[in-house]
């Protein structure tokens, strides 16, 4: 049976809670530790959360959703498929950049049940996005007309899931959001057609 829908009180929390875990890492904060940073009692979060897993599961799935709605924003925005790429770029190097090293590692770790249930969410975004991006890039000429836009998705997907592992394992030999933002430049300039690269290095200029 499912929880009922927390209330204005209980969202406030857990949306805190989730920024605490992304700057502290989860094991780090137990569950007094967030009592404390929060400035209500344990009893308050046992209220609205049966346990710690039950607190990083809700996190994580809220955290999830903001990103899906991110990218539907991002799907529908104006621009060429370039700006777009590039603009969610800067949106998960910014997020990436903010958030502890070793949040992933401890979900992994100490949450796999939890890690699990969102992983093939989380794959499926990240498919969704990519397929979107490249099928309008084409038909915009960023994009190499040749393209087998379910290839181009799986091969990208495939890059950002070893990216996680590693960064799961703690075996990510620099920081992830150098690392994610590297792997994309890498994914548009792969795909992007005479005229795109072009683009592509009039954007850089203009933002460096």
């Amino acid at each position: 049976m499912d929880a009922p829908p927390l209330d204005e009180r209980g969202l406030e929390l857990r949306n805190r809670c989730t920024q605490l875990f992304g700057r502290f890492g989860i094991k780090a904060m137990s569950m007094d530790d967030l009592a404390g940073h929060l400035a209500c009692s344990k009893k308050t979060l046992y209220k609205y959360f049966s346990d710690k897993r039950d607190l990083v599961s809700q996190a994580l799935h809220s955290h999830l959703d903001g990103l899906e709605a991110q990218m539907g924003d991002l799907m529908n925005g104006e621009g060429n498929a370039i700006d777009l790429a590039l603009r969610e770029m800067e949106n998960k190097h910014k997020m990436l950049s903010a958030i502890n090293s070793t949040v992933l590692f401890d979900l992994k770790k100490y949450y796999p049940k939890v890690f699990e249930a969102t992983h093939a969410r989380r794959r499926n975004m990240i498919r969704r996005v990519v397929v979107h991006n490249v099928t309008r890039g084409m038909e915009q000429g960023m994009y190499r007309a040749d393209l087998n836009v379910d290839a181009v998705a799986d091969l990208h997907l495939a890059l950002v899931e070893d990216m996680v592992r590693q960064a799961e394992n703690g075996t990510l030999s620099r920081p992830l959001a150098e690392h994610f933002k590297a792997l994309f430049t890498y994914h548009i300039r792969g795909i992007a057609s005479a005229e795109g690269v072009a683009y592509l290095e009039t954007q850089r200029l203009t933002t460096s």
